[in-house]
Order: structure tokens, then C-alpha cells, then sequence
């Protein structure tokens, strides 16, 4: 047993150490790009983001205004159009959106906008 807590601490060591870190891109038309691609896949079968579009059963087309920050942090996000939804699944989306992280990180102090289509009612089911 003692040997168990002393090895516990060196092997949370061990796993922090080797976790992959986030890529930094600097260049603003690679980071509104690979930000797009990233919205995407958040709704490809298996992602979480789609995971909770289909047990929820979110529907509606939407234009969101997505903003986020250096470490990949969404910021806020303002919903520009929707079409063929009701308020709940608007308003649970958009919340959903904003809790995702991107998987890169840009420049510190800076901040970038996009604006992304994302059709809940294409989404097989």
C-alpha cells in the first residue's frame, strides 16, 4: 500500500508530461479555417457534440456567430438565422456550442470570429 501512494504521484507525473499538447497556429486565415473544419467534426457520429444533438433531439438549421479565444475557449456565440426549429432545441444548441473547446490555440490577446452553418436536421438519426 505504501508503495501504491508513493507510485501514484510520479505516474500522474508521467501521464501529465506526455499529454499531447494543443498546436499553436498564428496565421488568421488557417485559424478561421481549421476553426471551421473543428465545427464540423463536432457533428460527425461519435463526436459529443453530435452525441447530444441526437439524445436530446435538437432540430433546426442554424447560422451561428462563434467567437473564441487563445486557448481555444469559445466566447460567445450569437445566433444569426435559424430555420425550421423551436426554441428549446435553439437555445440548448447554442448552449452546447458555446461549453466546446477548439483542439488548437491561437496568439495570446487575441480573439476571432466566424460565422458557421450548422444543420441539426441533416444529421442522420
Amino acid at each position: 500500500m505504501k508503495r501504491l501512494i508513493l507510485l501514484l504521484p510520479m505516474l500522474l507525473a508521467l501521464l501529465t508530461s506526455s499529454a499531447q499538447k494543443k498546436e499553436l497556429i498564428e496565421d488568421k486565415p488557417t485559424i478561421l479555417k481549421r476553426a471551421a473544419e473543428a465545427f464540423d467534426a463536432m457533428l460527425q457520429p461519435g463526436a459529443l457534440l453530435h452525441e447530444a444533438v441526437i439524445k436530446e433531439q435538437l432540430i433546426g438549421r442554424y447560422v451561428l456567430q462563434v467567437s473564441f479565444r487563445e486557448k481555444g475557449d469559445i466566447s460567445s456565440v450569437f445566433v444569426v438565422s435559424a430555420a425550421d426549429h423551436d426554441t428549446r432545441s435553439q437555445n440548448r444548441f447554442k448552449d452546447l456550442v458555446h461549453q466546446q473547446v477548439l483542439p488548437f490555440k491561437m496568439p495570446k490577446g487575441q480573439q476571432y470570429r466566424i460565422e458557421q452553418v450548422f444543420d441539426l436536421n441533416a444529421i442522420p438519426r
